[in-house]
């Protein structure tokens, strides 16, 4: 696809520039969401741009075009060489055709791209109706809501590189408000697939409904140290917040602490991380990279012990390693590193096994305010909490109204158990429920 628009753009820079490279992306996105069983909002967006990175007198350039014509690829490609003659920072950039990853990878599906509007508009009707109707104390299913996507790129250099790819998903939300009294709680649950069968609307109703009627009525733990089982979704939330700390060109501009500490001890002997651009079920699989490098598996920390940062071509350069697959751009942006599918491999033992392992756990199900109350630099936060308290593996009683705060790198440290029930989140980490030695829990 689009041969004839990455020959024209090769032919305009020919003469022009040392090198370019050139990156396009082009998808198609839709939504609905249901609210009293009517469609709330429905959308459909296609988006398209092609974007180009020269070499000229060793200084980079970028520029980017969404209108396809001679006219606008002779004019980024006058822009980019503008750009590359302001740069001031000479970076240890050079182009390559790299080889292909030699397993084929499952990312894109013909039956889900072939399945009918009425088919999504329904599903997402079921949700919202099967979650009213899971529980009496349901008043409100917020959110009831369906949405796929297509994705295609390609990237080639003036090296010889020239791949390209195609994915697509599919995703389901509900969200149901429950009350018994004056309380009023919430709870959600998700699905994201490449296979529209596997989203199953009772399933993800009921969870979301338990979730919400489980937590009504909660008291207040009293502040102290507990030990705390984070839940599969709530650690996978702290990986995704705190991710950034492994990106090779956060330590090389000092914003992460892991600076200087590859081989060393970081966390606990039950931790082992991964950046897998391979996974079969993260969303975040390709088979190359934003410069067209093969994808791979790269273990972050393995028993405990750092063993890698997260690479690009010109951050691997720069610590004299190789790429690991991670450069990251849009067509609008410029070259940087970014996870695909993070992964906190997952133990043997059950989430009951953690529960039981003291004698009072507090297990945290509910976070809010990792934005805001969360340093992804220092790994300090601070963040208000719901859960429930257990007693020699017994659920006692459901907690509410209470902060728990601590250090991400400290956490890492503190993980005593990990459970084997893995599960990635809507920003592809994917982690089990683990349980931390204490945390300071405090009233609000």
């Amino acid at each position: 696809m689009y041969e004839q628009e990455f020959n024209k753009l090769f032919e305009l820079a020919r003469g022009k520039v040392d090198d370019i490279e050139i990156v396009l992306s082009s998808g198609k996105a839709f939504s609905v969401k249901i609210h009293k069983q009517s469609v709330e909002s429905f959308n459909y967006a296609d988006s398209k741009g092609i974007g180009i990175r020269i070499i000229k007198d060793s200084r980079v350039g970028y520029s980017y075009t969404e209108e396809f014509t001679d006219e606008a690829f002779k004019m980024i490609i006058d822009e980019a060489i503008t750009s590359s003659e302001l740069v001031e920072n000479l970076e240890p950039v050079k182009f390559d055709d790299y080889p292909d990853i030699p397993e084929k990878l499952h990312l894109y599906s013909e039956e889900l791209n072939s399945v009918k509007v009425e088919d999504k508009i329904a599903l997402a009707q079921k949700l919202e109706s099967l979650a009213l109707e899971a529980d009496k104390r349901v008043f409100n299913v917020p959110y009831a809501a369906y949405s796929d996507g297509f994705s295609y790129s390609r990237v080639a250099n003036s090296k010889g590189l020239n791949k390209e790819s195609k994915a697509n998903y599919c995703s389901a939300f509900v969200m149901a408000l429950a009350q018994e009294g004056e309380d009023k709680k919430s709870g959600m649950d998700f699905v994201m697939s490449r296979d529209f069968k596997k989203i199953d609307p009772k399933k993800m109703a009921e969870k979301g409904v338990k979730q919400a009627t489980d937590l009504l009525n909660g008291s207040t733990p009293a502040s102290g140290q507990y030990p705390v089982v984070l839940n599969n979704e709530m650690m996978a939330s702290l990986l995704s917040t705190f991710s950034g700390i492994f990106s090779a060109k956060n330590v090389q501009e000092g914003k992460s602490l892991l600076r200087g500490k590859i081989g060393e001890k970081i966390g606990s002997s039950v931790v082992t991380i991964l950046d897998d651009g391979l996974h079969p079920d993260g969303m975040m699989s390709a088979p190359f990279d934003s410069e067209g490098f093969p994808s791979q598996r790269t273990p972050l920390v393995d028993d405990g012990v750092l063993s890698s940062f997260l690479h690009n071509t010109i951050t691997a350069a720069k610590d004299k390693v190789k790429s690991t697959g991670n450069g990251s751009r849009s067509y609008k942006g410029s070259l940087t590193v970014s996870q695909t599918n993070l992964v906190l491999q997952p133990g043997k033992e059950t989430v009951n096994d953690l529960l039981k392992s003291y004698d009072r756990v507090i297990e945290v199900v509910s976070l809010q305010g990792l934005h805001s109350g969360a340093n992804p630099i220092s790994g300090d936060f601070s963040l208000a909490a719901e859960g429930f308290l257990y007693e020699n593996g017994d659920r006692k009683e459901a907690l509410a109204n209470f902060t728990i705060s601590g250090n991400f790198f400290q956490i890492l440290q503190d993980i005593e158990k990990v459970a084997d029930d893995a599960q990635f989140n809507m920003q592809s980490c994917s982690s089990p429920a683990v349980l931390i030695k204490q945390l300071a829990v405090s009233s609000k």
